[in-house]
């Protein structure tokens, strides 16, 4: 008998490793076309994807000198370096997600042994990375070599109102950077792949051009991640390499990607912007980074630019500071971002003519600013540029803003204003009808009219448009005197159940010695339990939110203690204490409202007093000393113990003696106008006279 034995042998590249499989087929006869299927069953088989792992092993710049053979290998025997690992991943079918790793010697010639770096200095561009679902891991390095460069790099800490944690990031073992000029350092051409780990940094040849970045993700690719790495800087240290080291281009820049997410990397100290989202990107995640220093010598670019029709998407738990240009900028976006948690500060800082000076600067329609810190900016702590409308900005902590150019905490520009810088006197005050034409419609602002603490309640009166949800914030003062709201206390609604002003009305200016506009509009009256941290004599402001479009800060108030009113009553009886039947005796209330630190003015002061027991009152001897009070007061009576105040006294009411009221139980004097708390004005007293029976 004849036995016909048939060996297939089957390579798959695992760094440098191969795998092989005998099969063995024992027919005692084997058909051609049995013959045939076997033989395309096996081809079917070496030509199946499986995940595959190619590993750098040299920070060499050699091709591969067999792309497509699944081994990582140039004309050097045993090498891998970064460009044959992309020549080969990206010959590789698809299908299973391939990685290139990293296990470079500490003999490599270009290990720096005092800062435990490899260093990888492309002489041109590598090759686009096309193969789909392809991760290239630096943190692989530390795996298998050794956390050579220990430590961390950025400022970690919280971010946001809701003190989210900001990661710091490990310190790179692995630096791609370009000494050559090259345009592009990693440039993603595919869905799905994943840059982890690395120090990239020198790249680019233009300042925010699609052409030019550290990492450049192509039109319509989706599923990027972009974690754990340093861009813009070396691995040992998050600062500017300098102009000779450099990056011209952006650090990121998507040209029309979607759906990715950076997260967790240090952005700083490009020429360009830290992350250009560009040319209509949308459904972005951008999370817990650190951008810093960018658009150096290029004072209009940002740290995140959601430019040219991009949108939808969201900013949230990052660090924006010391960009030359805005912060998170948006400019010519479709809008509807997310804008959250993050903390902006010290951006717009750039001396170039150019200069774009905001924090975050908002284009198109329908994004949300939400629980930001944004401080210390040079401009405006947040832009609405003239086209934009329908942008939520709630709950943000926006203060110290412009402090040198006299710019405000939010500023919605009209038609004619600068949107790179704002135009003085950059507030907008209210209009008539609400009808004027700007960021957000130029929504009118809320106006405070008076703001009292007592008993532990809040009680808040002032005018605002129909239906607008109102937030309360304590301010840090600008030079406006119209915000910036520092601290979010509460949210109330005008023309709800707990407004118990539903009336209407007009203001205009002055209005508390301030320039607010005028309107006639809906008044609001509010006793909410006093917010925590809210005390006499803090500074309030507020915003007004309806139909999406938030206001700017409203005008600043003083929150005041209820008015303190002593009552001093007194009579001019002898010291004795001794006063006989039928003689007279004057009863003098003195009343004050007390000079107490941020006490309120008094308004609808009643005065009640009972007459004595056994006396009778003497008809026309209520005498009204009002001094310099300014008040008016109506007197009035009661024969009922104060039930009612309709009675009129007569003489000899109630069987009393002539020019005598015994009928009388009660007077209530009723002053109209305020009684100040600051001598002279605060103090007056009103009298009567009874007659012992």
């Amino acid at each position: 008998m004849m036995r016909h034995t048939l060996t297939s042998k089957l390579e798959h590249a695992y760094g440098r490793s191969r795998a092989s499989r005998r099969l063995s087929i024992a027919p005692k006869f084997i058909a051609p076309a049995l013959f045939t299927a076997a033989m395309l069953f096996m081809l079917v088989c070496a030509s199946s994807a499986s995940a595959t792992t190619f590993t750098v092993n040299s920070t060499g710049d050699a091709v591969d000198k067999n792309i497509g053979n699944g081994v990582c290998e140039t004309n050097k025997k045993n090498e891998c370096t970064l460009r044959a690992a992309i020549e080969e991943a990206n010959a590789t079918a698809g299908g299973a997600p391939h990685t290139i790793a990293f296990n470079i010697p500490t003999t490599s010639s270009s290990y720096n042994s005092a800062t435990g770096v490899w260093t990888i200095t492309p002489a041109t561009a590598l090759p686009a990375i096309t193969r789909s679902s392809t991760t290239v891991d630096a943190t692989t390095q530390t795996t298998n070599v050794g956390n050579t460069n220990a430590g961390t790099l950025g400022a970690g800490g919280t971010v946001g109102v809701d003190s989210l944690s900001l990661s710091t990031v490990n310190r790179p073992e692995i630096a791609i950077v370009d000494t050559s000029g090259v345009a592009v350092g990693f440039d993603l051409q595919a869905s799905n792949i994943t840059v982890r780990g690395f120090a990239i940094y020198g790249f680019g040849t233009a300042a925010n051009d699609d052409s030019s970045a550290n990492i450049r993700i192509g039109n319509n690719f989706t599923g990027t991640l972009i974690e754990m790495n340093v861009l813009g800087s070396s691995a040992t240290s998050f600062t500017d390499p300098g102009t000779t080291s450099r990056s011209i281009g952006d650090n990121i820049r998507s040209v029309g990607a979607d759906n990715g997410t950076v997260r967790n990397n240090l952005v700083g100290y490009s020429q360009g912007k830290g992350f250009g989202v560009e040319s209509t990107s949308t459904r972005w995640l951008i999370e817990n980074n650190e951008f810093r220093g960018n658009g150096i010598l290029n004072s209009n670019l940002d740290g995140v630019d959601i430019e040219n029709s991009s949108g939808t998407v969201t900013v949230r738990g990052n660090l924006f500071t010391r960009n030359e240009g805005v912060g998170v900028d948006s400019y010519q976006s479709a809008g509807g971002n997310t804008i959250v948690n993050n903390t902006v500060t010290y951006n717009g800082i750039g001396t170039g003519g150019n200069v774009e000076t905001m924090g975050v600067r908002l284009y198109g329609a329908g994004s949300t600013v939400d629980r930001n810190i944004i401080t210390n900016n040079f401009g405006a702590g947040v832009a609405v540029v003239s086209t934009s409308s329908g942008n939520t900005i709630t709950r943000n902590s926006i203060y110290s803003n412009g402090a040198t150019t006299s710019q405000i905490g939010i500023d919605l520009m009209s038609l004619t204003d600068d949107v790179t810088r704002g135009t003085s006197p950059f507030k907008t005050l209210n209009d008539a009808g609400d009808l004027d034409v700007g960021g957000n419609n130029l929504f009118n602002f809320p106006v405070l009219t008076n703001a009292i603490l007592s008993g532990g309640n809040l009680t808040l009166t002032g005018y605002a448009r129909p239906g607008s949800v109102i937030e309360l914030f304590i301010a840090a003062p600008d030079a406006s005197n119209f915000g910036q709201g520092q601290t979010y206390l509460v949210s109330l609604t005008e023309g709800s159940a707990a407004d118990t002003d539903a009336t209407s009305g007009n203001y205009v200016s002055p209005l508390n010695s301030q320039n607010v506009g005028t309107d006639t509009t809906n008044k609001f009256r509010f006793v909410t339990p006093a917010p925590a941290g809210l005390s006499a004599g803090s500074l309030i402001t507020s915003t007004a939110t309806s139909g999406s479009n938030t206001s700017e800060f409203g005008n600043n108030f003083t929150v005041l203690r209820a008015p303190a009113i002593t009552l001093d009553k007194s009579s001019n009886a002898p010291a004795s204490l001794q006063v006989l039947p039928d003689t007279d005796l004057t009863y003098t209330i003195n009343f004050t409202n007390t000079n107490v630190a941020n006490a309120a003015a008094a308004t609808s002061l009643v005065i009640n007093d009972a007459i004595p027991a056994n006396t009778d009152f003497k008809i026309g001897s209520v005498v009204n000393n009002l001094g310099t009070t300014g008040l008016t007061v109506a007197v009035s009576y009661s024969n009922d113990n104060g039930t009612s105040y309709a009675y009129t006294p007569v003489s000899g009411g109630g069987s009393a003696p002539a020019g005598y009221d015994r009928a009388l139980t009660n007077i209530r004097w009723t002053f109209t106008g305020t009684l100040s708390q600051t001598p002279p004005n605060n103090t007056g007293s009103v009298s009567f006279t009874v007659r012992i029976r």
